[in-house]
């Protein structure tokens, strides 16, 4: 079922980059600011975390060396994309659900479109946030070749992860909302608001770790900041092997539900 799925994909790209397209201008259609909210949205939570950090908790104490809007900044855009993914991904069959109730249509493609959708708002943010690390000095340099690597990976994981919490989200609107309801709780899990370095325990921190978002966090971090490359770390083969596990277990959820979908829906 892996392979059957796998060439759905690659034989419906073109489809699915059209249709990826399409779900961003709807999701933006009608909207005064059109798609200026891609933005504003990111921006007003960053802002208010920093407010939240710099005014109180940390009082603008500077993070590893570096000012600590940046270091926010280079955790939370990773976390824009993983976020929305993670929640598209999960609503994606059902919110097309007449694709799979009056059509013949690649049902596997579904989850594509939309994450590549929000791909699309994450390319544009990182524009947009490279624009101010420049403000403070922080240049685009040899690293930023790095983002080739991690923005095709944490779209394939993702899509990957949402074979399966789509199929779920399918078969019970409970596990839709228990994903909604658990995004707060995953954000300050994972070390993006708070140094990973600041755990004492080696144990807890080799956990820590564990968490694929994480290394996500950490590789935008490490583009931005740290200029570090992906493959000084063990981490990498990690990921790997990770999506690769995840989408045996996703194409397996996947075949034992997808031909309930059309009577569920």
């Amino acid at each position: 079922m892996l392979m059957n799925i796998l060439r759905e994909n690659v034989t419906n790209i073109r489809q699915t980059l059209l249709l990826a397209k399409a779900d961003l201008i709807k999701y933006y259609k009608g909207a005064a600011l059109g798609y200026l909210w891609a933005f504003v949205k990111p921006m007003v939570t960053i802002a208010v975390y920093l407010f939240a950090f710099q005014v109180g908790i940390r009082k603008g104490a500077p993070m590893d060396g570096f000012p600590f809007a940046l270091w926010l900044i280079a955790g939370m855009l990773p976390w824009f994309f993983i976020s929305d993914a993670i929640v598209a991904g999960t609503m994606s069959i059902r919110s097309y659900r007449q694709f799979v109730t009056k059509m013949k249509f690649p049902i596997s493609t579904i989850p594509s479109f939309v994450l590549l959708s929000k791909l699309y708002i994450q390319l544009g943010m990182i524009v947009a946030i490279a624009l101010i690390f420049v403000s403070y000095g922080f240049y685009p340099d040899i690293y930023y070749l790095q983002l080739l690597y991690y923005v095709p990976t944490m779209l394939i994981f993702f899509i990957i992860l949402s074979w399966t919490f789509g199929s779920l989200a399918v078969i019970s609107r409970d596990f839709e909302n228990l994903v909604k309801s658990s995004m707060q709780a995953l954000l300050w899990m994972t070390p993006i608001l708070w140094n990973i370095d600041n755990v004492s325990s080696p144990t807890l921190k080799f956990i820590l770790k564990l968490n694929p978002i994480n290394y996500f966090v950490e590789g935008y971090r490490d583009i931005f900041l740290y200029k570090k490359w992906f493959f000084e770390g063990r981490y990498s083969i990690y990921i790997w092997l990770l999506i690769i596990v995840l989408a045996i277990i996703g194409s397996i959820v996947y075949k034992k539900l997808h031909k309930e979908f059309a009577d569920v829906l």
